[in-house]
This record gives structure tokens, C-alpha cells and sequence, in this order.
């Protein structure tokens, strides 16, 4: 047997231990160090403030997770069917349904301390407007909602869709908790991102909205709101019908009984001088005529009054504009409210 060279022994062990192409680019493991989970200081329990008694707080609770079952219903649906649902379309035109359900997903899964609702009226605004079911903080807590008693009188369960005589077309979108708390989640710039908004004020010029393929019928917190319930009601409450309402123009008598509740605009400050001015309004039925409405209101024909250009003050004069819009109605128990968009524009449901 021949013997092996000590040289050439310890050439072939520096070879063999020589790194190989492979072995260089492997990475080296990673470090494990402790960290903060990526999502960490998430909130994701809804907020309700102190001043909500047990059975507020619990039927505002509810209403939110109800709200998130709407969403999430008609999130649902879209990515399903697309745009060529029946009632995409008639909502949203052929609009594209990336809007929608991002409008959508954000009350689903969006993070919920930009959202806090409170039952102790800081702005004294269910105190002076009783008829007021709830309204948005606006300026002065922009991400603050009070919930009014009137709420918890007349909200109804989403369950009960389509009953008591129901319809998309011709109820209330806001007559359930879910629905009503989507249209309040999107007035917060947390939800709405002062990107979903109120860009046609009624049902019928939502649908011509979408006809028309509106670039604003997929950020339209109505539309979408009127969306969730119809696809709710067609989808889950009475599968394949559900209770869109009657079709074509409705007769004289549907069209009197649709505007026989209104509302009067009036002004109303704010608890603090130091925070920006509430302009206020009061629901009310119309049995007075048209002149009861200040000059820069109308109503609508599902009996939404909107006005434009509508201003408040600090004043007495302000209490005394309120007091006259009042004495001009009978009292209503709609329980419907306003609220004051970005541009200044007052509109009241």
C-alpha cells in the first residue's frame, strides 16, 4: 500500500474546508431579539365614555357590532359578485369596487381609538333639540359622537329588517343601530378620512348618482349605507326578494306620506366659547308651510331639509332664530338629526 504524502494531505483538508459557492451566500441566521408586536397599542374594542350608564353602554355596543355585521355583509357581497351585482349597480353605477369596500372594510377592521361615544350631551344639544337621536362633535371633539335618548326609543335591531312594514326605498336608513352608527362612524375623520361623505342627499338622486357612474356614488356614506341594507335585507333576512321598496314613481299619496316630516334649522353654540361654533337644527313634522324655513333651506322629497351657507354665533340672536324655526312646526317624533358639513352647509334628516 502506498503512503499518502503529509503534503498532500493537508492540501486536500484545506480544500475540503474551504467554503463552497452555496455555503457563501447562505444568509446567517437571524438574531432573535425581543420586540413589540408590529401591531402593538392596537385598539380594538370600541370606545364608550364613562357617562354611558350600563344599558346605554350596552345597547351602544351592540349597535357597533351591528354595524360591523352590516359592513361586513356587504363587504362580502361585493367581493363576491363584483360590480356586476344588480345591486351594486344600482347603488354604484359600474364604478369600480375598490372604493366601496375600502369605505367598507375601515368600520370592519380599522383601528377604533379614533372613535369615542359618549352619552353626557357636552354641547347641551339633545338637552335644547330633544327630537336629536345623536350628533357628531364636529370641531369641537372631531373624533367624538354623543348618542342622544331619543336613540334608545326608536333604534331598532338589525334583525328586524324588513319588518314592521320596512323598505330600503321608502324607511328610514337610520332607524337601526348598525345603520345609523355606520353613518356616524364616517363622520369621523378616523372612518370617513373626510373622503366618504354625504354627496347625494336622497335616495332617489343616489340612484341617478349611480346611473350617471358618479365618481362620488362609491364614497357616498348614504348610498353605501342604503347598499348594506338592501344586500342585507336580498342576502340574509329574505333571501333572493328582500324588501327593496316599490319600483317606478311613487303615487301622490306614498309621495305626500314621504315628505310629511321635515325639519326646521336654527343655531346653537357650543358648551365652550373657546371651541368652535355647533351649528344646531331641530327635527320637526311640516304642517306649517314652506315660509317657516329659513331662505337658504329646502326639503327635500323624503322630507330631508338641507340649507346651505348656514352660519352661528355666540348670540342671543342665535336662540332667537331657533325659537321662531320651532314656533313655525308642530313637534315631531321622527327623532332624526343634523349636523354641519365641512363646507358650512347644515343639512338635517
Amino acid at each position: 500500500m502506498y503512503a499518502v504524502p503529509v503534503a498532500l494531505l493537508s492540501a486536500l483538508a484545506a480544500v475540503s474546508a474551504a467554503p463552497t459557492p452555496l455555503e457563501e451566500k447562505r444568509q446567517a441566521p437571524f438574531e432573535v431579539t425581543a420586540q413589540a408586536p408590529w401591531n402593538s397599542g392596537a385598539v380594538t374594542q370600541w370606545r364608550v365614555h364613562s357617562s354611558c350608564n350600563s344599558s346605554e353602554a350596552y345597547q351602544i355596543r351592540q349597535g357597533l357590532d351591528e354595524a360591523v355585521e352590516l359592513a361586513s355583509h356587504a363587504k362580502a357581497h361585493i367581493n363576491r359578485w363584483g360590480n356586476s351585482s344588480e345591486i351594486y349597480q344600482k347603488y354604484f353605477g359600474g364604478n369600480p369596487t375598490v372604493e366601496a369596500v375600502g369605505s367598507l372594510d375601515v368600520i370592519i377592521n380599522g383601528d377604533r381609538s379614533g372613535a369615542l361615544f359618549r352619552c353626557d350631551d357636552p354641547d347641551q344639544n339633545c338637552a335644547n333639540m330633544p327630537d336629536w337621536a345623536g350628533h357628531w362633535r364636529g370641531n369641537n371633539a372631531s373624533d367624538e359622537t354623543v348618542i342622544c335618548p331619543t336613540s334608545y326609543e326608536i333604534r331598532r335591531p338589525l334583525a328586524g329588517v324588513c319588518g314592521l312594514g320596512w323598505n330600503v326605498r321608502q324607511g328610514s336608513r337610520t332607524v337601526y343601530w348598525g345603520s345609523d352608527l355606520m353613518h356616524r362612524l364616517w363622520h369621523m375623520p378616523a372612518f370617513g378620512q373626510g373622503y366618504v361623505d354625504h354627496y347625494a342627499e336622497d335616495y332617489e338622486l343616489i340612484l341617478e348618482a349611480a346611473a350617471a357612474n358618479s365618481p362620488n356614488a362609491t364614497k357616498d356614506s348614504y348610498g353605501l349605507i342604503y347598499f348594506a341594507l338592501e344586500a342585507f335585507a336580498h342576502d340574509v333576512i329574505y333571501p333572493g326578494t328582500g324588501c327593496p321598496g316599490p319600483a317606478g314613481e311613487l303615487p301622490a299619496s306614498s309621495s305626500s306620506s314621504a315628505a310629511a316630516t321635515s325639519a326646521t334649522s336654527s343655531a346653537a353654540s357650543s358648551a365652550s366659547a373657546s371651541a368652535s361654533v355647533v351649528t344646531t337644527a331641530s327635527a320637526a313634522a311640516v304642517s306649517a308651510s314652506a315660509s317657516a324655513l329659513p331662505e337658504n333651506c329646502h326639503t327635500h322629497l323624503n322630507g330631508d331639509v338641507h340649507c346651505s351657507e348656514a352660519t352661528a354665533t355666540i348670540s342671543e340672536s342665535a336662540s332667537a332664530t331657533a325659537a321662531s324655526a320651532e314656533a313655525g312646526a308642530t313637534e315631531s317624533g321622527s327623532g332624526e338629526n343634523c349636523h354641519t358639513h365641512a363646507n358650512g352647509e347644515l343639512h338635517c334628516e
